[in-house]
């Protein structure tokens, strides 16, 4: 009988916790360094995109996704007992011992319970970065939407240069929300690869460290 590692747990609630935290306060310290002013011809593309509602929504999601994945990120770098994965959620338990009797067995299965932990803990960054650019997307369509309903006073209205600005300020809507989804899931994806290949080094050694052949067996 051999004593298998701890396998990172997958205890979501406190990263997601800690992360949307961040994320939200980020986005209110940006919304506060970046005024909307009543000029919109003045703002600049900061203070625009803090001044869409539905670029914020997107911002709190994408940085969100980005402190989830910078978390689990760094508590691969810590003791799995350590304060770190304890905010990571990966604290993980002692799992039953398995007889190594057949180790070919023992590894799969070993394997297969670590793999399912790490797909679980690599769902919130799975689901943003389908997440980001289809709310970019939807943005766009409303933007355009309103685009559209507006043209027509541009040629049925006396004020043109009025119902113009509208139409302007609907399209600058939809292209700042595509904008904003698209650039924030690259960070994402980054990270998401990344921690799934720190997953999968940290699985290796670990088997690598309980079922390798032991020497003049």
């Amino acid at each position: 009988m051999t004593e298998l590692p701890r396998i990172p747990s997958a205890n979501l609630i406190m990263p997601l916790l800690l992360s949307g935290l961040f994320a939200i306060g980020c986005v209110a310290a940006g919304g506060w360094a970046f005024p909307v002013t009543d000029e919109e011809n003045a703002l600049g593309l900061a203070q625009r995109l803090f001044g869409n509602p539905f670029v914020v929504m997107i911002g709190v999601v994408g940085l969100w996704a980005v402190f989830f994945g910078l978390i689990q990120l760094w508590a691969f770098q810590a003791p799995n007992a350590g304060l770190m994965a304890k905010l990571a959620g990966h604290n993980g338990t002692p799992r039953p011992a398995i007889s190594t009797d057949e180790p070919t067995l023992s590894a799969g299965l070993f394997t297969e319970r670590w793999d399912h932990l790490a797909a679980i803990r690599m769902s919130p960054l799975s689901y943003a970065t389908w997440v980001l650019p289809l709310l970019g997307f939807i943005g766009t369509v409303i933007g355009i939407s309103d685009a559209i309903g507006d043209l027509g006073d541009v040629f049925a209205n006396s004020n043109r240069e009025e119902a113009l600005s509208s139409v302007l300020a609907a399209l600058r809507f939809a292209f700042d929300t595509t904008f904003a989804g698209l650039v924030l899931v690259i960070p994402v994806m980054a990270l998401a690869t990344i921690v799934s290949l720190k997953s999968d080094a940290a699985r290796d050694t670990a088997l690598a460290g309980t079922f390798a052949p032991k020497q003049g067996a």
